[in-house]
């Protein structure tokens, strides 16, 4: 009879344990499964707020300004000439960091594409100084250049110290080809031979490739915008950057006077955008635009956020930002 009481308590007392053990699974379960369904409702809204900051953006790069420049802490403001005179008109910034919208903020900051060197425009001269301005080596340069024009040309012919798909890329532990045609993003040069995360990122002490170059907008470079090593890359030599560095931080170049023709311009189309959307102050999504501001009917080419028309502008032609690049990054 004992015995028998013995084992009925201990089956109740198993029963008991299992079940505990399944409450506690469901539990942590259904636990989880809210952890999950407010993360993702969280990214969703941050992300729409991270869309609102490109749109807020996108109007600051409609407004009347017409000349780029940088302020003391590197932020790019818009400059507004008045008349044919050589003064310029620094124009308000909207509020650009932890902008409350409903439930969350936005913030975001501008730079100006056009003060990076255009790989997939600039000539092979230009790129090997702007690589001897990063520190590099002529036998590293003299690779990085001829990989680079094999990957951007048409043919399948490497030169002297260049690569192609059939005698490098295709023989790499992870194959590829070559794209044989203009880059379509910056992150691209990881593939080229000769370009390495180093030089890519930056390290000991020297700027990042990535920094310093885009593979979209004009063939000329904002003198009031560019960092050195990109007017290197234009030719200029170091008096004449310490004179545009030292001249522009009081004043942007209303015009580039005496250095027309050595590819530079004072005014740009083509921006980049970083724009985050915060709930409870941390950062939840990111997304980097790079848009082009444009006049007259190519200016309407929305994608995705829809172009956006100036309403402080003149009515004609019509002002509109054309996005050439998005993508969401990490937060």
């Amino acid at each position: 009879m004992n015995n028998e009481r013995g084992f009925a308590l201990l089956a109740v007392m198993l029963v008991m344990t299992l079940l505990a053990i399944v409450v506690t699974e469901l539990a942590m379960s259904m636990r989880l499964e809210a952890s999950m369904v407010r993360s993702y409702k969280d990214v969703t809204l941050a992300t729409h707020l991270a869309e609102a900051a490109v749109q807020q953006a996108s109007r600051e790069i409609l407004g009347p300004g017409n000349i780029e420049g940088l302020d003391e802490d590197g932020t790019l403001s818009f400059y507004r000439s008045v008349g044919t005179s050589a003064l310029l008109v620094k124009l308000s910034r909207m509020p650009r960091r932890h902008v409350p919208l409903g439930a969350g903020e936005f913030s975001y900051r501008i730079s100006d594409e056009e003060a990076r060197l255009n790989l997939n425009t600039a000539p092979p001269d230009r790129v090997d100084r702007l690589l001897t301005a990063l520190g590099l080596d002529k036998q590293a340069r003299d690779i990085i250049d001829d990989s680079l024009q094999d990957w951007k040309d048409a043919n399948d012919l490497s030169r002297l110290n260049g690569a192609e798909s059939e005698d490098f890329y295709l023989k790499l532990p992870v194959p590829y080809r070559a794209r044989n045609g203009a880059l379509q993003d910056t992150a691209e040069l990881l593939q080229i031979r000769g370009i390495t995360r180093e030089i890519y990122r930056g390290e000991k002490g020297h700027p990042a490739l990535a920094d310093l170059i885009t593979v979209v907008g004009r063939n000329t470079v904002n003198m009031n915008t560019a960092p050195a090593p990109v007017l290197k890359a234009l030719g200029l030599s170091d008096a004449e950057i310490t004179e545009i560095t030292q001249t522009r931080a009081k004043t942007p170049y209303p015009n580039v006077g005496r250095f027309g023709g050595r590819g530079v311009g004072v005014g740009s189309a083509t921006f980049r955008i970083e724009a985050e959307g915060l709930i409870a102050g941390e950062p939840r999504a990111r997304i980097v635009a790079i848009v082009q501001r444009r006049s007259g009917p190519s200016a309407a080419t929305p994608r995705p956020t829809g172009a956006v028309r100036s309403t402080t502008g003149p009515a004609t032609p019509p002002l509109g930002v054309a996005t050439l690049s998005w993508r969401l990054a990490e937060p």
